[in-house]
């Protein structure tokens, strides 16, 4: 799982991010992690916790996690294992 979850994590050339948030935040919570830290959305991932997420800010994944991001995951990388 580690190796897995290792792969999927998203780097400075990610072209959007699957951002998750802890377990008991909801959509618009969750919404709100993207907000301040300079992103926009791109669709639902599916659960309250999860979104999709782009920004051409460089320190972008850097944000999300000090915004209170759990996981920065590569999207498109993502994509490619789950419909998501």
């Amino acid at each position: 799982m580690a190796i897995f979850v290792g792969s999927m994590t998203a780097d400075a050339g990610a072209e959007e991010v699957a951002v998750v948030a802890p377990l008991w935040l909801n959509a618009s919570e969750t919404a709100e992690i993207v907000a301040r830290s300079g992103g926009s959305i791109v669709a639902s991932g599916g659960l309250t916790n999860v979104i999709i997420a782009q920004s051409d800010n460089p320190d972008f994944i850097s944000a999300l996690y000090r915004s209170g991001a759990w996981l920065v995951l590569d999207a498109v990388k993502l994509r490619g294992c789950f419909s998501v």
